[in-house]
């Protein structure tokens, strides 16, 4: 996640107007005017230490104005100079009131920059006169996501010229959004193109509708959603005995407008069973208007767009992130993902459900039913699969073993929990004993379980906030002992035990996201791994953090359990991947054989395209021998940029020149007398022979490289429609053999 620095811009009625308006270049120029009025009264800037005169209660406000963005805010923008009044002091639950002294009305207008939350007279601030609110105004949020960003607002308040006025600025609302932001009150009689404050609206009803579960799904017609906190979003529940079963935040369209589209909302867990159905709407009807039937909608076209991989998956609808819980059963391989259904703008930390996929053959995929929903105990975050092998009491009743067990991250608190499966996958059941392993710290997740056999025990591998990874051991999933921890790892842990091949001996392998100490001169990469040695209870490393994959668009990812041929077959979130105008945003990497490689006696993990890839090849389309990169020129310039290839290399460097082997804009240049590679100001060392062999992997929305048999891979972000070829090489070298296939679209019949 990159972290915009933001520079409070200076401020105060004594400056020059020059350098006023230098403070104020984010501002429309009729805000700048506004501010800059020279017969205008400032009411109050926030620029000293302390709130002065105005008097607090509570704990929200802090003991003066805030510098800026508080700790575990959004950075908060729009604010002039260094000061302003900020709720957020101890989080959204703290709550508290900041009241002005009393001061005379001179002019028709107060105009004032405000942001923060929306929640009518509990985040808000208000015009008081003679003790009653007469005017009052909040921030622009009430739902997850949104901008700290705060904005210009005015009051008309000519009626009271010549009263004695005070200004509340309120906090009482515990919860997201649970806090405002004011700054700059300025009186004036030109408020130049300030809006007026909208009148806040009273929360919309909570609407209830009891039905009787007769069908697969409910039907919603839906308003695409462009940014979380969109006007008319507001989450759907189904409660069962006075429970959260389910919630999803949607935007229904209204009884006159015609949907975006159409979401069949999978229920068939509830079917023949009593639920309440829950909406918050100004529309008293907006669920009697919901159909349930058994036809789930799927769009023909969704797998046709421009920019939908190919021969990558990617889910049918919405937003993925996070590989979860893969694993092989019964002849098929299952993935899991982190998955927002109905939303396709950056989602990861709302809404999140497990979306469910199996394949054959590893390539084509086939959607099944969402496998895990939100519900009360809150989101459902990343997670493994495990095999259960023993019958465990309580836990396998009626189950067929061995049988696959997830183990995921619920948020509420965060808490680790256990589903298992009786019809092969269609559908998941959470133990009735959740969570299985309560709350440690801030923000546990990520739990990587394995049966470790030498010790006869389950084995949790877990994130927790300032811990790195958790150790612990279990003989029934259910019961946990904690047994070490390590730190400095953050995020999504592997496990793998995998022989040394420059020893002989069985050794582990933990993989995950690193971020060395600062001055240690370690590494820090979302994809890192260490070897070690592991006895059931502690993990002893007996070698350095080393860059696995090298990124730059790699990560989250897993192993297959349960794999048939007992491979190593990883998948990984390609993060940061789009689709423009798609029904879905994000895709995985294709699968990738992980092997350990003894390069320069140094066990190495390498990572290549799993064999089953190359059966999407079609007939090569170009196919060259001993020739020149200048002699391979033209017939490389000539290869489509929408057409999914695979593209398969074998140079040899003619002199210590650097070579460039590019595909559209992800350039990687290598260079024969370093024996390094090079992507943007990331250098990575390998170790070839006299020549040195290259995989290209080009899709619609990602390209994917291999070099020297994985001793380097790269995972990258890349449009078809960007600048660049589709496949090019400059520089002094012998091309050895050059193949060029076409690859097959999964998604087609």
């Amino acid at each position: 996640m990159s972290i915009a620095i933001h520079s409070p811009l200076v401020k105060s009625r004594m400056l020059p107007s020059c350098l006023l308006a230098l403070g104020m270049i984010a501002m429309s120029a009729s805000a700048r005017a506004t501010y800059q009025g020279a017969n205008n009264i400032i009411v109050a800037d926030f620029e000293g230490d302390d709130y002065g005169a105005w008097k607090t209660t509570g704990t929200a406000f802090g003991k003066g104005p805030a510098h800026g963005t508080l700790p575990g805010q959004m950075m908060v923008e729009g604010f002039l100079g260094r000061g302003l009044v900020n709720s957020f002091n101890g989080g959204d639950d703290s709550k508290g009131r900041l009241t002005s002294p009393t001061f005379k009305l001179e002019r028709k207008f107060l105009t004032f920059l405000i942001g923060g939350g929306g929640w009518a007279n509990e985040t808000c601030m208000n015009l008081m006169v003679d003790g009653k609110v007469v005017r009052t105004a909040t921030g622009p949020n009430t739902l997850q996501g949104g901008s700290e960003r705060l904005m210009a607002s005015a009051w008309d308040v000519a009626e009271f010229l010549g009263k004695d006025v005070v200004i509340e600025i309120v906090d009482e609302h515990s919860g997201g959004w649970g806090h405002i932001n004011v700054d700059q009150i300025v009186q004036t009689n030109d408020k130049e193109a300030i809006p007026l404050a909208a009148i806040p609206k009273p929360p919309a009803s909570v609407i209830f509708r009891n039905v009787h579960v007769n069908a697969d799904f409910i039907q919603f017609p839906l308003v695409r959603r462009e940014r979380s906190g969109q006007q008319g979003v507001e989450r759907f529940t189904i409660e069962e005995h006075g429970k959260v079963v389910r919630f999803l935040h949607v935007q229904i369209a209204d009884k006159d407008q015609k949907p975006d589209f159409q979401f069949s909302y999978d229920v068939r867990e509830f079917k023949g069973r009593d639920v309440t159905l829950k909406f918050k709407s100004y529309d008293e009807g907006v669920l009697n208007r919901l159909e349930f039937n058994n036809t789930e909608y799927r769009d023909p076209k969704a797998y046709d767009g421009p920019f939908r991989p190919q021969f990558h998956f990617s889910p049918r609808l919405g937003w993925m992130n996070d590989i979860n819980g893969s694993y092989y059963q019964n002849g098929l391989y299952h993935i899991f993902y982190q998955s927002n259904p109905t939303y396709t703008n950056p989602s990861a930390g709302f809404d999140m459900h497990w979306g469910h996929s199996v394949s054959k053959d590893l390539i084509h995929w086939t959607e099944w039913p969402i496998a895990l929903y939100p519900d009360s105990t809150g989101q459902c975050y990343s997670g493994t699969a495990v095999m259960i092998q023993t019958a465990i009491a309580g836990l396998t009743d009626g189950l067929t073993l061995p049988s696959p067990a997830l183990m995921f991250a619920a948020t509420e608190p965060f808490s680790q929990h256990l589903a298992t499966t009786r019809d092969g996958g269609k559908s998941w059941q959470r133990f009735a004993g959740n969570p299985v392993l309560p709350n440690i710290g801030g923000g546990d997740r990520d739990p990587k379980v394995f049966w470790h056999e030498p010790s006869k025990h389950y084995i949790m591998i877990m994130y927790v906030d300032d811990h790195g990874y958790i150790f612990h051991r279990s003989t029934d999933l259910i019961h946990w002992e904690r047994t070490s921890e390590i730190k400095n790892w953050y995020e999504c842990p592997e496990f793998l035990k995998m022989k040394s091949p420059t020893t002989g001996e069985d050794l582990y392998v933990l993989y995950g996201n690193y971020n060395s100490p600062a001055g240690s001169g370690g590494i820090s990469s979302p994809s890192a791994y260490q070897m070690g040695q592991f006895d059931g209870k502690v993990f002893s490393p007996i070698g350095p953090v080393r860059r696995a994959h090298q990124g730059p668009n790699f990560y989250a990812a897993l192993t297959f359990v349960n794999e048939p041929k007992g491979r190593p077959i990883m998948m990984c979130w390609a993060s940061g991947t789009n689709a423009p105008g798609e029904p879905f945003n994000q895709c995985a990497g294709i699968p990738l054989l992980l092997t350990l490689k003894g390069i320069n006696g140094v066990d190495t993990l390498c990572f290549e395209p799993a064999r089953e890839v190359n059966a999407l090849r079609g007939k090569p389309i170009l196919s060259l021998r001993n020739v020149t990169v200048a002699e391979a020129r033209k017939s490389l310039d000539a290869l489509s940029k929408e057409a999914p290839l695979d593209v398969t290399v074998r140079l040899r460097p003619a002199s210590d020149g650097l070579i460039t082997v590019r595909s559209r804009e992800f350039i990687l240049t290598y260079d024969p007398a370093r024996k390094t590679l090079t992507r943007d100001n990331q250098v990575t060392d390998i170790h070839p022979g006299k020549s040195i062999d290259v995989r290209f992997l080009i899709d619609r929305s990602i390209v994917e490289s291999f070099w020297n048999g994985g001793e380097a891979a790269y995972t990258a972000a890349s449009l078809y429609t960007q600048n660049g070829p589709a496949f090019g090489i400059k520089g002094d070298a012998v091309i050895e053999e050059l193949i060029v296939y076409p690859m097959s679209n999964i998604w087609k019949k």
